[in-house]
């Protein structure tokens, strides 16, 4: 499952507004990653643009990593904004289905931290 939202924003006003929100819930942003540039440089063209930024709330990434190590593998949070049909969009995946895939005891802190990465979006859009 996915959430993905509209926004009139162009890809690099909707990171920017992304990264001003981040703090206000205590997430940090760990990394951008440009497909559209890596891409590139690999001889392959992407007609859309396309940012995904590892975003991390540490008190939620400790807790979860105290109970349940093999979780790194979904971490960190990942938001994906990119540009299609001339619209930009926001998009995330469940993080809750994705930890419940591996830890479902572990189920209500991906909620937690969730609904927050869905604030964070609601609030830029």
């Amino acid at each position: 499952m996915k959430y993905t939202y509209e926004t009139n924003k162009k890809v690099d006003e909707a990171v920017s507004a992304l990264e001003l929100v981040l703090p206000n819930y205590n997430f940090g942003l760990q990394y951008i990653h440009n497909p559209q540039e890596k891409l590139a440089d690999k001889g392959f063209k992407l007609d859309n643009e396309v940012k995904i930024l590892d975003i991390c709330n540490a008190k939620i990434a400790h807790d979860i990593f105290s109970q349940d190590m093999s979780i790194a593998c979904a971490m960190p949070c990942k938001i994906a904004i990119y540009r299609e049909n001339n619209q930009t969009y926001i998009t995330l995946n469940s993080f809750v289905q994705i930890i419940d895939d591996l830890n479902p005891d572990l189920i209500d802190m991906a909620q937690e931290a969730q609904d927050m990465m869905i604030k964070m979006i609601e609030e830029i859009i």
